[in-house]
């Protein structure tokens, strides 16, 4: 039981452990926005503290009193107005520091206040130290701290209450003239104190305080924590899915965590001549080349609900039907189909703007079969990878290699033709013996 509230514990107050470098060093610059917030909101704070003064001034019959009382608003206007400029100037861990130093000055200003009522009207009873109402202004400091975000400032602002409420237990205690009783109406209206209920009852109310501000603190983080890595999963994926298929995995993350047979089209593309192409290129123009390709080839792919597979060099790998095939029979091939005609628009358009620039035309060739798979995440803890695997994806990848010898663009298999209807417009490639393979197959062209 006791193990299991520390660890309980250690995980709210370790939660810090968990941010990458990056994310704690955006959370260190929200922690200091918070505090220039906590800063500002310290002079609404000092505004009620002047007008509790003035609401007050006809209780001190002493010049002494007033002096003090208002030393003390006076002190805290002006720690306020050097922890402003120390946030907004300085840098380092001297702002951090700052932080301690203020929440003390400000317990140490309730505990004056509170022990110059006590010389005022106390009449020397030291109950009145540990009765008096003003105890309930620890809170303020207390809750200023939840503005940053940070664990040790609600801990050190409980600790700096703790020292100073039980210090004048300690002092009622040890004082002649303290009464205790267990009456509890003079308790609350006399001059007598319940020591056992002084002892527990206002530390224990603080205490479930700190422990709620803490896991709120606690909850927002781990919320950050959620978020971020929603949003970097996010990104990760789409690079390789459509945004509405990123939208699916990312709410329902089981669809790729765990590996599955079914139903695909793949398709592969590849740039005709490309090592002849390249070799003349130096890097930079490479890079640059193949980049604005893979651009202008995913975004066909995507606007199809495809997916990128890979990119193999100059190639490019795409599926349909992944992570999860498409409810109407036919329609994962129809878009493949509708992709690679985008794809090859998209070449149409470039090689335009290529020519206009006096640039060489690019060439591609695009074969798709359609066929089950095995589809999941493979690879080792170190690097995971999501793809398909199985006959259907070499199939696919030796009808785009048949592309080359019967002088073609684009090649679908029969399976593909006949899932997309059976349409006319399109050349059959009968009896073709593809790389490796002993069976022959019909492909098929579309025509024009």
């Amino acid at each position: 039981m006791f193990a299991s509230i520390v660890r309980a514990v250690r995980s709210v107050y370790c939660i810090r452990d968990q941010f990458p470098r990056y994310m704690s060093d955006l959370l260190f610059q929200e922690e200091q926005m918070g505090a220039l917030f906590a800063v500002r909101f310290r002079y609404v704070i000092g505004v009620a503290l002047v007008a509790s003064a003035l609401a007050n001034v006809g209780n001190i019959d002493s010049i002494f009193g007033h002096l003090i009382n208002f030393v003390a608003i006076t002190i805290y206007f002006i720690n306020t107005f050097v922890h402003a400029q120390i946030l907004k100037k300085s840098r380092g861990h001297w702002k951090t520091k700052y932080d301690y130093i203020s929440l003390f000055i400000d317990n140490l200003l309730v505990s004056m206040t509170i022990i110059n009522w006590f010389f005022l009207k106390g009449d020397g009873n030291p109950n009145f130290l540990v009765k008096s109402p003003l105890v309930v202004f620890y809170l303020l400091p207390l809750s200023l701290s939840l503005f940053q975000y940070r664990f040790s400032l609600v801990n050190f602002s409980f600790v700096c209450f703790l020292i100073s409420y039980y210090g004048f237990i300690l002092f009622a205690v040890f004082d002649s003239h303290a009464v205790f009783s267990l009456d509890w109406y003079r308790y609350v209206l006399g001059d007598q104190i319940i020591l056992l209920d002084a002892l527990v009852t206002k530390p224990a109310v603080y205490l479930t305080l700190v422990f709620a501000i803490s896991y709120g603190i606690f909850r927002s983080l781990r919320m950050l924590l959620k978020f971020a890595a929603a949003e970097s999963q996010k990104t990760t994926l789409s690079r390789y899915f459509s945004p509405d298929l990123v939208s699916e995995i990312v709410s329902e993350p089981e669809v790729i965590a765990k590996g599955r047979r079914q139903k695909v089209a793949v398709l592969f593309s590849d740039i005709r001549g490309f090592t002849q192409f390249s070799e003349p290129m130096d890097p930079e123009s490479l890079s640059i080349f193949l980049t604005e390709f893979r651009r202008r080839m995913v975004r066909a792919i995507f606007s199809h609900n495809g997916s990128l597979d890979k990119f193999i060099g100059d190639a490019v790998m795409a599926t349909f039907g992944t992570p999860s095939p498409s409810e109407i029979e036919g329609e994962d091939s129809k878009n493949a189909v509708l992709a690679a005609k985008s794809m090859l628009n998209e070449l149409i358009q470039w090689n335009k703007e290529r020519t206009a620039e006096g640039l060489a035309e690019i060439k591609i060739g695009i074969g798709i079969h359609t066929g089950e798979v095995f589809c999941g995440s493979i690879g080792s803890e170190e690097r995971m990878e999501y793809t398909v695997i199985g006959d259907t994806v070499n199939t696919a990848s030796r009808v785009e290699s048949a592309c080359k010898d019967l002088g073609v663009s684009f090649l679908i298999s029969e399976a593909v033709w006949l899932e997309i209807g059976s349409p006319i417009g399109w050349d059959k490639k009968e009896s073709v013996t593809l790389a490796g393979r002993e069976q022959k197959i019909h492909l098929y062209t579309a025509k024009g």
